[in-house]
Parts: C-alpha cells; sequence; structure tokens
C-alpha cells in the first residue's frame, strides 16, 4: 500500500523552497557545461547516464522532503554511492565507457537533530554532491582529458593503428601533464580505520571527509607521517574498489591487478593501520587480467584468475579488441591462506568452465567435527561471458548507431532457463547468482546456480560477512534493453539456505535433474523456479523507474535484549523516474528529482510499499556502490580530521 502523502513531516518546507535549495558549477572547475539540444548518441552518455555538472553549495547540502519515517538506524548517518561522472564530455564519435569518468559522490545525511530540538523528532534528510578531485580531475579540469579511455581497450570497431595512435597521445599527454594516480574514486567506497575512501581499481585511493564529501587528499595506507615513493608510469600502485574488511580481526584485506609481470598483488592491512603483508606477488597468472572483486574466509583469500584479459595479438586478430573475453581457457580460482607469502606457500588453483563475475557476495569455511578446513564456499554473480551491454561503443559517423551489445542473432535467439547446467543455451549476458564450492582435499569444484533471475550488485546483512549461517542476498535486477545502457529495474532477495536445502534433499533422494559434466551439482530449472516462487521474493520499480545497487542497514540493537534477526534492517536505493527524460535528454533540468526509497528488508515483495522515501530535488545519474556510514564512522573521522587540522 502506498504511503499516503498526510506522512509528510509536520515541518517540512514547501516543495518551492526546497526545489531553491542551491547548487551550482564549482568555482574550481574550468570546464563548463554545454547546452545540448540533441542527446549523445552514447548509451552510457545519454538520459539519466548523462553526467551532471553542479554541486551542492556549502556544507549543509538541500533538504529533502521525506514521505513517510525514515527509520531510527539512519539517525545521524549518511548514505552515499559513488559513479563515473565525465568532467569532459567526448564527441559523439570518440571512444567512451561505462567505466570512463571523473569520480563523483552523492550522499544523503540524516542530522541527528535539528537546532532547538532533542533527538526524538521525527530524521530529516539533506542531500549533497560533490566531484572526487583526483590528480587525473584536477589535469582534466586544467588540460582536458589526460586518461586512456576503457573503450579505446574494450570495445570493438576500430582499425588498430587508430588504437595505438589514440593510446599513444593519451600516454603522452598523461607524461607531460605529469598525472601521478589515474584513480578517480568512481567505482567504489570503504571506510578503513577513520577514513572514508573513494576508490578505483587502476589507482590509489581517494580519502573522502564526511558527512561533507569534501575531497582530503591520496591515502595508499600508510603511516602518519609515511611518504611515497615517487611514481613515474600509471598503475603502478593500485587498490581493488573492493576491499575486505574482517570485524573479528580488524584486518583489511585487497589485491591490485597490474598491466606488467607478475600482474597481481596482494596486500594485509592490521587492525593498528600497519602493513602486515604488502604487495605480495601472486604467481599463476599469464597476463594481465580484469580482476575487479575477490573473497575472503576467516582463513583463506579466494583470487579470481578469469576469462577477461589483455592480449592484444590475440583478440585483436579474433575479435577486434585489445581487451577480450578468451572463452578458450578455464575460469580459475585461487585459494590462498590470509597472510599469504609467494615464497613459502602453495596456492590451490580451482577451474570450472570459463565465465565472468564481477562482484562476489559472501565466503565461508566448512569444518570438519575436529575444527579443520575442509572446504570453501562463495557466492558471486557469475555470467557466461564478460557482459557485452556494459561494452557499447561511440558511433562510427555522424548520424550512425552505437556499436556493442549482443548481436541480433543474439537478440532474437531464445535462451534457456538457468539451473540444467545447460550453460552455453543460457543467456551469455545474464549474471546469475551462484555457490561455488572447493573441496580443498578433492580440488572438486562445484557450481550451482541460486536464481534464474539475472541481477548484480550483491548485497549482504555485513553482520553476516564470513558467516556460514548467512540466508539472503539482496541483489539489484538487471535489466537490459538492446541499445541502451544497463540499470537496475528492482531488488532481489534470494534465500541462498532454501536452494542449499533442496540441494541435499534432492542428492538425498538421487533427484538432481542436470545435464551433469559442469553442471552436476545444478538442482534443476523446475526445482531452482519452485524454490524461487516460495521463498525468493522481488520487488520491481515498475513504470519509468530506473535504480542502482540496494544497500543494506541493521537496525538498531533491541530494547528487549534479543538478539537480531538476520534480515532486521532497511535498504536503501537511488531510484529516478524517466518520464523526467526526452529522446535522452533531460526535459526540465532545473526541475528534476531522484529519490531515495528505503524498504523493509523483511518486506520485498510487490504488496510493500517502501516506508520512507526521500525526494532529492537534484538528478542523480546511475552510477555504480555505495556505502552507508554510521554516526560513530562520521565523529571519528571529524575528530580525525579535527587532530590533523585538516580544512575541509
Amino acid at each position: 500500500m502506498a504511503i499516503p502523502s498526510k506522512e509528510y513531516h509536520k515541518d517540512k518546507k514547501s516543495h518551492s523552497e526546497l526545489q531553491g535549495g542551491k547548487s551550482s558549477v564549482p568555482a574550481d572547475v574550468i570546464v563548463k557545461p554545454e547546452e545540448r539540444t540533441v542527446a549523445h548518441r552514447h548509451p552510457y552518455l545519454s538520459g539519466n547516464f548523462y553526467p551532471v555538472f553542479e554541486e551542492t553549495v556549502g556544507e549543509d547540502g538541500i533538504e529533502c522532503e521525506v514521505i513517510g519515517v525514515i527509520p531510527e538506524s539512519l539517525r545521524g548517518s549518511q548514505y552515499i554511492r559513488t559513479g563515473p561522472n565525465s568532467l569532459r564530455i567526448p564527441e559523439e564519435t570518440a571512444a567512451h565507457h561505462f567505466f570512463d569518468g571523473e569520480g563523483m559522490l552523492h550522499g544523503v545525511y540524516f542530522p541527528p537533530s535539528i537546532e532547538g530540538e532533542d533527538e526524538t523528532g521525527l530524521i530529516r534528510a539533506r542531500y549533497m554532491n560533490r566531484y572526487v578531485r583526483s590528480d587525473s580531475f584536477q589535469k582534466a579540469n586544467k588540460h582536458g582529458n589526460v586518461m586512456l579511455s576503457v573503450g579505446l581497450m574494450m570495445n570493438g570497431g576500430r582499425s588498430l593503428i587508430k588504437i595505438l595512435k589514440q593510446a599513444a597521445v593519451s600516454i603522452f599527454r598523461s607524461v607531460i601533464f605529469r598525472v601521478t594516480n589515474i584513480g578517480n574514486g568512481n567505482t567504489g567506497l570503504a571506510f578503513i580505520g577513520h577514513r572514508l575512501l573513494a576508490m578505483h581499481e587502476a589507482g590509489v585511493p581517494i580519502e573522502t571527509a564526511v558527512p561533507s564529501l569534501e575531497t582530503v587528499g591520496e591515502f595508499y595506507f600508510e603511516k602518519e607521517g609515511q611518504k611515497r615513493g615517487k611514481k613515474f608510469l600509471p598503475n603502478q600502485e593500485a587498490s581493488t574498489a573492493h576491499p575486505k574488511y574482517d570485524p573479528n580481526t580488524g584486518e583489511t584485506v585487497f589485491f591490485s591487478w597490474r598491466l606488467l609481470p607478475p600482474f597481481a598483488y596482494y596486500s594485509v592491512i592490521a587492525a593498528d593501520g600497519s602493513r602486515t603483508i604488502w604487495e605480495e606477488p601472486i604467481p599463476g597468472f599469464t597476463r594481465p587480467t580484469m580482476m575487479h572483486d575477490f573473497a575472503i574466509t576467516p582463513t583463506y583469500s579466494i583470487i579470481l584468475n578469469l576469462n577477461y584479459t589483455l592480449d592484444p595479438i590475440k583478440h585483436y586478430n579474433k575479435v577486434k579488441t585489445l581487451i577480450s573475453f578468451d572463452e578458450t581457457n578455464p575460469a580459475r580460482f585461487g585459494i590462498i591462506p590470509r597472510h599469504f607469502n609467494s615464497k613459502r606457500d602453495k596456492i590451490l588453483w580451482f577451474e570450472t568452465r570459463s565465465c565472468h563475475m564481477f562482484h562476489t557476495a559472501n565466503s565461508w569455511d566448512e569444518k570438519d567435527k575436529d575444527g579443520n578446513v575442509v572446504a570453501v564456499y562463495m557466492i558471486a554473480s557469475r555470467s557466461e561471458r564478460f557482459v557485452s551491454y556494459i561494452n557499447m561503443w561511440e558511433s562510427k559517423g555522424k548520424d550512425g548507431p552505437s556499436g556493442g551489445g549482443k548481436t541480433p542473432e543474439e537478440i532474437r535467439r531464445q535462451y534457456v532457463v538457468p539451473g540444467d547446467g545447460d550453460y552455453a543455451n543460457q543467456d551469455p549476458d545474464g549474471t546469475y547468482l551462484s555457490l561455488f564450492r572447493f573441496d580443498l582435499k578433492t580440488m572438486e569444484t562445484r557450481v550451482t546456480t541460486l536464481t534464474t533471475i539475472s541481477s548484480e550488485f550483491p548485497m549482504i546483512n555485513w553482520n553476516w560477512f564470513m558467516r556460514p549461517d548467512l540466508q539472503y542476498i539482496y541483489a539489484a535486477k538487471m535489466d537490459i534493453v538492446p541499445g541502451t545502457g544497463m540499470k537496475s529495474g528492482g531488488i532481489l532477495k534470494v534465500d541462498i539456505r532454501a536452494v542449499m536445502e533442496k540441494q541435499q534433499q534432492l542428492l538425498k533422494d538421487g533427484g538432481l535433474k542436470n545435464l551433469g559434466g559442469d553442471g552436476q551439482w545444478e538442482i534443476g530449472s523446475e526445482n531452482l523456479l519452485q524454490v524461487e516462487k516460495e521463498r525468493h521474493s522481488m520487488y520491481l520499480f515498475e513504470g519509468s523507474y530506473g535504480g542502482n545497487e540496494a544497500m543494506f542497514v541493521p537496525n538498531l540493537p533491541r530494547v528487549d535484549g534479543k538478539a537480531l534477526e538476520e534480515d532486521d534492517g532497511h535498504l536503501l536505493v537511488y531510484v529516478y523516474d524517466e518520464s523526467q527524460i526526452e529522446n535522452g535528454l533531460v526535459a526540465n533540468p532545473d526541475r528534476q528529482v531522484t529519490e531515495l526509497w528505503i524498504f523493509d528488508a523483511k518486506k520485498i515483495g510487490q504488496e510493500h510499499e517502501p516506508v520512507a522515501k526521500v525526494k532529492i530535488p537534484r538528478r542523480v545519474p546511475y552510477g555504480f556502490h555505495g556505502l552507508h556510514v554510521t554516526r560513530e564512522q562520521i565523529e571519528l573521522n571529524q575528530h580525525h580530521l579535527d587532530r590533523r587540522s585538516v580544512p575541509v
């Protein structure tokens, strides 16, 4: 049931007042936005993928209307999401990619109270946004685009001579203008120690203040006062955009992939900030491999040596790109101990059929009765290839269509429902949550599909991270329309225990129905659809709404002292009504609205509306990953910055 308008905050400002909140092109930004009369033809520069150029004025942001009641667990905290936001818009026929663009942070802050009130009143919401002012941002602002477009290497449709020429120009410009860090903070966020970090896997993280979102500077896990050595080539210092935090030990674990041998490095940061393991080489990589994410258990780390690789000669001769998906080799998964030493420890390599995965959701150890780890589990969104609709490329001519995505033959093809192990006939662009079990004794790998619905950006209650009793995954249902950019059309709640229980029952009864081979551990599409109907749930945004990743925030402790259940919490997601777009252009730039919807995580389904909607009088473009920064973390960050006397 929709929340009636009478539940607006009684003391809210009028809509016109809220719309009058101040935003402007920042004074330090030289680039001035163009007035477009025709939409950009690149799918990831059209509609709500088009950048915004203004920032909110001042540190307080813009007060937003609230429909419903914001949960008490959000009081004093902030939800922040990052994403690519190109400072300079490329020409219609220039290389561009979904991953290109300077980082921009969009945050909704929930103040503890307002002046003159205690903390028992209704919770307000204030929106603010800021560019991540990285080194690459500063150079692009001053000198024009200096970065090598990801699209130049990952998109097809151009000659090798053109690729090499454009690459040489980009590298030359980055050297001439002394680009020292190509990390632009446009991908992920992490709160480590007392710092919020905006992250991008090709470079060094950018420290950011909360709740103001002002850039503080680069941070590569140095101790206070420690200086980094100078690097003269890009990608020599880098961190994944998805570091893992172990709440039991306080350790932060991350990796980085590089363009030069040995291609991958592994690091562990202790709770006190010291570098326990630092840039330890990971043997076993024969070429640069796009490893966007990884996984950890209390004992091991899981390294993903998958099939999206940089192999210019092989790939260009075949598909006219420098980086491409190589289905001729198996996907490889390396299991290493938490405190890995390449000279002492052996990597246990497991293999499956070729595949790609952007994100893992959870992982844990399986132990025998004596407490020995006998297997490692991992949940991730798996696809048969690198999703083709991410690699959309520029028009070949002034009026030509964009390239990329499925071929016409693939669009017309009928694909099988996942769950039978018939991977070759599944939608190759479908990203299906899957369970992996790596047996440390037999070296067997089991793969089990958990849902027939394509989804990405898997999210969990992080209080259940690395726990074997985790039950729920919350994921963004992915909507793919040929010729357009990818976005989410809803929230999917997956009961992984239901699938695992069904699998055990079928194994006991001898009733597994699959094609055998690689898919011998699948439960069968009919069984999977039945589990989905009975135990999974989904909320579709419907209409012309599109969304992003949904972030889980646990409830406050119960007053009766009883433990919270795993799904006691709320899901936060930015949504945008695309009826505000006409022919790929923003129809009324001064009257744009984005909404932050807040759902009760126990009640995900079409019969349950959000418990609150924050109406932001600004457009928030589609982006990547978000983070909930708690009230305690904000206070910790402010104390840290005050102690350093950093003006932000």
